[in-house]
């Protein structure tokens, strides 16, 4: 029996068994299918296009994808068991948003070429950096491990189950074929060695290392310090040595390290530093003192979790108004809207909250959901994700300030980073609860922060040294079991 398989690099057809699952095969063959709960059935996004045969949509399809969807012949491969030869077409996820090289600048290919990659937990970021730290291009996609799960919780079980080797030789041949298709595309022959930055868990699975440790109390990592190792040990087809960025805590890693070093300067005034993960982190630092702390707000702002969410790529509504009863949106490259990424969602619910269409409680009036343009909706339970994400990221907040023995007063700059942070309306995050009001004029987008940092540390031995002072010495305000915390995200779940 077979199975034929058209994306936009290729069209293969392949042997397949009777009863095999469609998610699994294509997983299996590293198609990227965007499951972000792991295969159990409930995030509805692993949507494929069956060509042949016709498949009877379930109920489930019919209840959480358009009827334009369902009729076109759109189905959830984690649902689609294969009996017959099968058709499919995978709807491609769009590429992601990363730094670029400075329009117009002449750049020097003949010296040392660096490589940095940013490994994130929804997205992988590769960069050649020239002698002088010049950018020489970047590529970024989605993180191919997502199939197992859309956090690092999800991927930390799959390795108690005994899913290390696979997790690790899944992200080492995106790391791989990232970096090939740079070289490829600039001229370039080899590399002088490669950087990389992550949370503490992408860092284990990259150098093949246990996490579980990190998936029960007292939550303990195998590894904080940086690493050093060669490519061709990790499985890398490049005999270069790649090495880490240390880690802070078990959720505080390499990329909050790397936060800090691209915007730590020289001054006594505060900035607080947002990174709008999966689980976000958060540092409050000066050049003296680096306060830091994590918070489990979960995959809502990255689009997980959202039944019409998606990470800021072409197509995701990352801005949203009501003019005079009407709706105005602006998506990513400008192109027709098909979900809607965290920028977006902090936008609709500040604007329903602003025209009373939902309550302090989160109640969203207009019914079960509320479209925001053709086909696109947010749905009441979308409402509750995004209550929970910012009341445990406002309540990470308030903990870092109280640590620090500071007011709202006392922090000059607050700067968000993140897939979205390009996007992020301040005053909307603050009107929903997310960020302290009386901030929001303080606040910036800092861009990718981690991609930044690690590039920084990539050449610069100062800033390496900057990046193994910060682990050592910053102070980890540790969320879990604190009785003020648990008050305070209670008290800042109402809008």
């Amino acid at each position: 029996m077979q199975l034929e398989i058209r994306s936009q690099k290729k069209a293969e057809k392949v042997s397949v068994n009777m009863g095999d699952n469609l998610l699994n095969v294509l997983t299996d063959r590293g198609y990227d299918v965007n499951a972000v709960c792991g295969g159990n059935g409930s995030c509805f996004k692993c949507k494929v296009k069956v060509l042949y045969p016709q498949i009877k949509p379930t109920e489930r399809e019919i209840k959480n994808l358009s009827s334009e969807e369902v009729e076109s012949g759109i189905r959830l491969a984690c649902g689609v068991v294969l009996n017959e030869n099968t058709g499919v077409e995978i709807i491609s996820a769009g590429k992601i948003n990363v730094l670029q090289p400075a329009k117009g600048k002449t750049v020097n290919k003949s010296g040392k070429i660096r490589a940095v990659a940013d490994i994130g937990t929804t997205t992988v970021v590769c960069a050649l950096i020239g002698e002088s730290n010049e950018i020489i291009g970047t590529v970024g996609e989605k993180n191919r491990q997502a199939v197992y799960g859309a956090d690092v919780i999800s991927r930390i079980k799959y390795v108690i189950n005994g899913g290390l080797p696979e997790l690790h030789r899944v992200l080492i041949e995106q790391i791989g074929s990232l970096l090939v298709e740079l070289m490829r595309t600039h001229g370039v022959k080899t590399l002088e060695d490669l950087t990389v930055a992550g949370n503490t868990t992408m860092m284990h699975l990259f150098f093949n290392r246990d996490c579980s440790g990190m998936g029960f109390a007292p939550y303990t990592a195998d590894f904080l310090s940086s690493q050093t190792a060669k490519g061709k040990d990790l499985g890398l087809d490049l005999d270069i040595t790649v090495r880490s960025l240390p880690c802070i805590a078990a959720f505080a890693g390499a990329d909050l390290t790397a936060g800090i070093v691209s915007e730590c300067r020289d001054s006594e005034k505060y900035t607080l530093l947002i990174d709008l993960g999966t689980n976000a982190e958060l540092a409050l630092f000066n050049s003296k003192q680096f306060l830091v702390s994590s918070a489990a707000a979960g995959p809502a702002f990255e689009g997980a979790g959202i039944k019409q969410g998606m990470a800021a790529i072409p197509g995701a509504i990352s801005s949203f108004e009501l003019l005079g009863g009407f709706g105005r949106i602006k998506t990513i490259g400008n192109e027709v809207p098909v979900g809607i990424c965290g920028s977006g969602l902090i936008d609709v619910v500040a604007e329903l909250l602003n025209n009373n269409m939902i309550d302090e409680t989160g109640f969203l009036k207009t019914g079960p959901s509320y479209e925001i343009y053709d086909d696109v909706s947010i749905y009441a339970e979308d409402i509750r994700e995004i209550q929970l994400a910012k009341a445990a990221i406002a309540s990470a907040i308030d903990m870092l300030i109280v640590n620090a023995g500071l007011k709202e007063s006392g922090i000059e700059r607050v700067l968000i980073s993140g897939g979205f942070g390009s996007f992020i309306n301040a005053r909307n995050a603050a009107g929903i609860g997310l960020i302290p009001h009386e901030l929001h004029k303080r606040t910036a987008a800092a861009g990718n922060t981690c991609l930044t940092g690690a590039i920084l540390c990539s050449a610069n031995p100062d800033k390496m040294a900057l990046a193994e002072k910060i682990a050592a010495t910053a102070n980890y305000v540790d969320l879990a079991g604190s009785t003020e915390f648990a008050q305070r995200y209670v008290d800042n779940i109402m809008f």
